[in-house]
């Protein structure tokens, strides 16, 4: 044959098998077509539908081994194809949607019954008043007379939960006995009457105890000595003005600093009872109240020792300063 001159005996084989397994080629694609498939086999499951289709081809004896003369040759094997379905899970949730809670029903709303405020009976006794209603802090004992009605004999009055001594008057009237110590400092106190086991009761009334005045003077120095039985003291106003003072049947008056001693009686209320190097002492006239200054050093402003010059002398001692 033309096709198999000049070549060598491994080249014809080879040739020869090309021919043969293309002949076998266009032989079963004959057969296909015209013949039909081979008839598949299906396997039918409640997971899904498992079709496998197995083709063979039956090679003759004499083709294959003139095709595996001179060199070996792999031959075409069938291909076994089986279907399997796989059940793919659900979708997972998308990373790009932001989470939305879930919208919680709100429960129905249930009638609550709230009940009437019954207001508080009125007490059995009434406390109109109390006289004095306003004194001062630091003050003395003094006797407190309470106004009201359907007192007994039995009432006692409380200040701030204390008792104090009462006096049943008439049912209309207290006095109460009220101690320096409730009254030290000043504040509001509540005024209340009632029996010992509290059976019987008053409204409360408040008494006011209010700041006593006090002496607006700075001791700045001393004229004398200790052992010197007429030391003045040098007192200061806090702002320019004049400082008025009682020295016995004298009426004098000073600018600003005024020279006061023992006994005299500055702004009309508070008289000097001691003077010393370090504080001067006051008694409220009016109230009863002592009050101390300590000394205060005019260019400092800080308390001390004052600087004490020699004792006047008698001459001296008698100029007064013009009234």
């Amino acid at each position: 044959m033309p096709l198999l001159e000049g070549k060598t005996p491994a080249e014809r084989n080879k040739t020869i098998a090309a021919l043969a397994l293309g002949a076998l080629a266009l032989l079963f694609l004959a057969r296909m077509f015209l013949g039909g498939p081979s008839t598949p086999t299906r396997n039918t499951n409640t997971a899904g539908i498992r079709r496998t289709t197995t083709t063979t081809t039956t090679v003759s004896n004499s083709a294959q081994s003139a095709a595996l003369e001179g060199d070996s040759i792999e031959l075409p094997q069938p291909v076994d194809y089986q279907f399997i379905p796989v059940d793919a899970s659900e979708p997972g949730r998308n990373i790009f949607a932001f989470y939305e809670p879930p919208v919680r029903k709100q429960p129905d709303a249930v009638a609550i019954n709230i009940p009437t405020p019954v207001p508080a009976p009125p007490p059995p006794w009434t406390l109109n008043g109390v006289a004095p209603s306003n004194v001062f802090a630091q003050t003395e004992a003094f006797t407190l007379t309470l106004a009201g009605d359907k007192f007994t004999p039995q009432a006692r009055v409380y200040v701030d939960s204390q008792e104090v001594p009462t006096t049943f008057t008439s049912a209309q009237q207290l006095a109460a006995q009220i101690p320096a110590t409730l009254i030290g400092a000043p504040g509001t106190r509540q005024i209340v009457v009632h029996t010992p086991d509290g059976a019987l009761y008053s409204n409360p009334v408040a008494l006011s105890v209010a700041e006593p005045p006090k002496p607006l003077f700075t001791y700045i120095g001393l004229l004398g000595t200790v052992h010197y039985g007429n030391d003045k003291a040098m007192l200061k106003l806090p702002t320019s003005g004049v400082i008025a003072v009682q020295r016995g049947n004298q009426a004098l008056q000073f600018t600003d600093v005024a020279a006061v001693q023992r006994g005299d009686i500055i702004g009309g209320r508070f008289r000097v009872t001691s003077i010393s190097e370090r504080s001067v002492d006051f008694m409220d006239t009016q109230l009863r109240i002592k009050h101390t200054l300590p000394y205060v050093d005019a260019h400092t402003g800080t308390s001390g020792r004052p600087y004490t010059p020699p004792p006047p002398s008698a001459d001296d001692d008698n100029d007064e300063p013009q009234q």
